[in-house]
C-alpha cells in the first residue's frame, strides 16, 4: 500500500520532469514546427517570472480575490438553495434543478458581457460571473446528496424517535457532505475559467488581462508564466479540497 502510494507522488513529478526536459531540448518545436514566439522554452518562461516577478504578483492578487470571493459565495449560495429545495415536493424540486442545469450551461462568452452591464467594479463583476456560475452545481449536487440517503437510516432514526434536526444533521448533512465537496472541486475549474475570461473581456488588472496583454505585445513567455501560475494554483486548490475532504470524511475513500 505505501509503496503504491509513493509510486502515485513520484510517477507524476517523474513525468513532468521528462516531460520539461524534451520541451527545454528544443524536441516539440522541431517535430511540431513552433516557433519560440508562440511556444516559448520552459528557461525563457522562468526568465519572465524573474522579470516580471511584481507585476505577475499584483495580477495573482486581482485574480484570487475574486476567484475566492467568488468561489465562497456561490458554493454557500448554492448549498443555501438545496437546503430550500428540500422543502418543496420532490416534482418541483426536479423542475428548479432542470432550470439550475439551464442556468450553468449558459457560455461565460455570453454571460460575462451581461454582467458587466450590471456591475462597475471589476473585482465584483469577476466575483458575480463566477457566482452565477458556480452556485447551480452546488445546488444540484448538495440536493443529491441531502435526498439520497439510505431508507433504511431513516426508519432506523424514526424507530428511536430522532427530532428533524437530528435527522438532518446526523444522517443527511453526513451523506451530503461527499456531494459537496464533488461540487466544490468542479467549482475550482469553472472559478478559475471564469475569473479569466472575465478579465480578459473586460478588466485592467488580472492575469487573464496580463496574459492578453503581453500576446498583444508579443511577449510570450510572460503570457506563458501568468499561464503557469494558474495552472499551478488550481493544483494547489484542487489538492486542498482532497486532503480537507479527506480529513473530515475519510469513510468515503475507503468505500471507493
Amino acid at each position: 500500500m505505501k509503496s503504491e502510494r509513493v509510486r502515485t507522488v513520484v510517477a507524476p513529478i517523474v513525468f513532468l520532469a521528462v516531460f520539461v526536459a524534451i520541451w527545454q531540448a528544443h524536441v516539440f518545436n522541431d517535430v511540431f514546427g513552433l516557433e519560440e514566439f508562440a511556444v516559448p522554452l520552459p528557461d525563457q518562461i522562468l526568465s519572465a517570472f524573474t522579470d516580471d516577478s511584481d507585476e505577475l504578483r499584483s495580477a495573482f492578487g486581482e485574480t484570487f480575490l475574486a476567484v475566492g470571493l467568488g468561489f465562497a459565495l456561490g458554493n454557500g449560495l448554492g448549498f443555501l438553495l438545496a437546503l430550500g429545495l428540500l422543502a418543496l415536493p420532490d416534482t418541483v424540486a426536479q423542475r428548479v434543478g432542470g432550470i439550475l442545469g439551464a442556468v450553468q450551461a449558459l457560455p461565460i462568452v455570453a454571460l460575462a458581457p451581461l454582467v458587466a452591464l450590471w456591475i462597475d467594479a471589476s473585482t465584483w463583476f469577476k466575483a458575480t460571473t463566477v457566482v452565477i456560475m458556480v452556485f447551480p452545481a452546488m445546488s444540484v449536487y448538495a440536493y443529491r446528496g441531502l435526498t439520497s440517503v439510505d431508507p433504511t437510516a431513516l426508519e432506523l432514526a424514526r424507530s428511536i424517535d430522532a427530532s428533524g434536526w437530528q435527522v438532518f444533521r446526523y444522517i443527511r448533512l453526513a451523506n451530503a457532505v461527499p456531494h459537496v465537496f464533488t461540487a466544490m472541486r468542479y467549482s475550482v475549474v469553472l472559478s478559475l475559467i471564469g475569473v479569466v475570461v472575465c478579465e480578459i473581456l473586460r478588466s485592467a488588472d488580472g492575469l487573464g488581462y496580463h496574459i492578453h496583454d503581453a500576446l498583444q505585445r508579443f511577449e510570450t513567455p510572460q503570457a506563458w508564466a501568468a499561464v503557469v501560475i494558474l495552472a499551478l494554483a488550481g493544483i494547489v486548490m484542487y489538492a486542498a479540497l482532497l486532503v480537507i475532504e479527506r480529513l473530515i470524511v475519510p469513510w468515503s475513500f475507503r468505500k471507493s
